[in-house]
């Protein structure tokens, strides 16, 4: 079975996490047959030359991906289509990428490689778990992480995931309006693990009940391995992009929108291995979303890429094209509330950011139905042998 590990990343300028996934697997005796770097900015020569002495690599830089483009003009693909997967106008004109856009990229060149299984990884996560150690002190355990996601593709899987350990990215908060943001974000179900964050300062360890495999539509895209060949019958990532006042913004959620397409088409795990995730890069000093500038934004942009998602999942599951009026009087109360907690205005301005969305869920419906289309094209032509 060949193996390939995938990351995306807009500046390669570092061997980590990459590195340090090969010395994990080379420790528990797995083989990773080739690394895929997608990048978008930087790269550095240096870094690409040690990793290579380890193991091929097969590095694309968004909007240059020369083979495939060769290769779709072989299956006769149209241009536009091939644009479609190939071209990221926004990478372009404003130096950003939809995540889909990076993890098609990178699922292309696993398809063109005829890898087997491809398993994605992002560039702030590292192959063990956090647990509580004696005495409660918090500890990074390894794992056993390429042999754990192939051992489930071996049971019949077609696609494994699973969580993190680590901070989370709603960061510890206290204030009144949070059970409103949170139905206003459509995320009220977090709310009893964010209502106790005080408590717990917003750290997931992993513990017995979030270690068990089960079956799961919920796809996490920087812990997730794929078996290939399921997309002869799958759709590929999707996530879109809007603009609020000139200023574009990430829809989040391609991994959900891929996870919810699965259906009857596809096996999926979660194989209980939460590996640790440094979501504010400065682990382990606990998130100050008070007073932490960098936290701020993080949270800012991660609830405006929650509103895109939302917006396009409603269209999506039932064609519902309008925002409930009941979320979002709890959006506006709860932004209010964020605001005034953290002293950043921003926030205030999520109802009009959600409102700009929802007026640009026709440009996003089209980009879908366009890179589906592609997509089909692709797929039906390609040898997955």
């Amino acid at each position: 079975m060949k193996v390939a590990l995938g990351m995306v990343v807009k500046n390669f300028v570092s061997e980590q996490p990459l590195s340090s996934f090969l010395d994990n697997a080379e420790r528990y005796g797995r083989s990773i047959d080739r690394l895929i770097v997608v990048y978008s900015h930087q790269l550095d020569q240096a870094v690409l030359r040690r990793l290579e002495a380890r193991v091929p690599v097969s590095l694309i830089q968004l909007n240059h991906y020369t083979e495939a483009a060769y290769t779709f003009d072989r299956l006769g693909m149209p241009s536009d289509l091939s644009s479609q997967l190939l071209y990221c106008p926004l990478l372009a004109d404003h130096g950003l990428v939809p995540y889909g856009f990076n993890r098609n990229t990178a699922l292309i060149e696993a398809l063109l490689r005829h890898e087997d299984v491809l398993v994605f990884v992002d560039s702030d996560v590292e192959p063990c778990v956090l647990s509580a150690g004696p005495g409660g002190a918090v500890q990074k355990q390894a794992v056993d992480f390429i042999g754990s996601h192939l051992a489930a593709i071996a049971s019949g899987a077609d696609l494994t995931t699973s969580d993190y350990s680590g901070y989370h990215i709603l960061p510890p908060a206290a204030f009144d309006g949070m059970e409103d943001l949170l139905t206003g974000l459509e995320k009220e179900a977090l709310f009893p693990f964010w209502g106790s964050s005080p408590g717990h300062h917003s750290l997931t360890l992993q513990t017995p009940e979030n270690s068990r495999i089960r079956p799961t539509n919920k796809l996490l895209g920087g812990n997730l391995a794929i078996r290939t060949a399921v997309f002869r019958h799958l759709p590929p990532f999707f996530s879109s992009a809007f603009f609020f006042e000139g200023t574009p913004f990430l829809c989040r959620g391609e991994d959900t929108l891929l996870g919810l397409a699965t259906g009857e088409q596809a096996r999926c795990l979660d194989i209980g291995l939460p590996i640790f995730h440094n979501a504010y890069g400065n682990f382990p000093t606990a998130p100050d979303l008070a007073r932490d500038a960098a936290v701020k934004n993080r949270l800012f942009y991660a609830c405006c890429g929650w509103l895109g998602r939302n917006v396009f999942l409603h269209w999506l599951r039932d064609g519902r094209t309008e925002a409930d009026a009941q979320r979002c009087r709890c959006l506006e109360k709860g932004a209010v509330s964020l605001a005034r907690y953290t002293g950043d205005a921003r926030f205030l301005s999520l109802p009009a950011i959600e409102a700009a969305a929802q007026r640009q869920l026709p440009d996003m419906i089209g980009q879908y139905q366009k890179t589906e289309k592609a997509w089909r094209f692709f797929t039906e032509r390609w040898s997955f042998s």
